[in-house]
């Protein structure tokens, strides 16, 4: 209800500007010359054209931040799915783990042998 209420006041004031400004001029865009138009339809279609301009410049600034936006997104998918991944394989791990740490530990003398195959490995 605001919206139509400010367009015809809008309208209101667009109208009394034309009534005031009907005074013909000429237009001249290159080799082209209208003449013979109405001050304020010049006025209106400068504001029309500037209007029109902006929402242009508008949309093109709205599709640039969805772009930045989803390729962030992209990037956060990927992380998560990383982590995800990682998250996954520690408790394969750990669960490997757990499994040879239940395991019967070596005789004294298989130990002997690892210890002798593996010189970096300490008693």
């Amino acid at each position: 209800m605001l919206a139509l209420l400010i367009a015809v006041l809008f309208g209101l004031a667009i109208g009394y500007f034309a009534t005031q400004n009907t005074t013909p001029v000429t237009i001249r865009l290159a080799e082209y010359a209208l003449e013979e138009i109405p001050l304020y339809l010049v006025v209106v279609g400068s504001l029309l054209i500037g209007l029109f301009i902006a929402w242009i410049l508008y949309i093109a600034q709205f599709l640039s931040a969805k772009l930045t936006i989803y390729g962030r997104d992209q990037v956060v998918r990927k992380t998560r799915r990383t982590v995800a991944d990682l998250e996954h394989r520690v408790h394969e791990l750990e669960v490997e783990n757990e499994r040879l740490r239940a395991r019967e530990p070596y005789p004294s003398d298989e130990r002997e042998q690892v210890y002798h195959r593996h010189p970096s490995v300490a008693p």
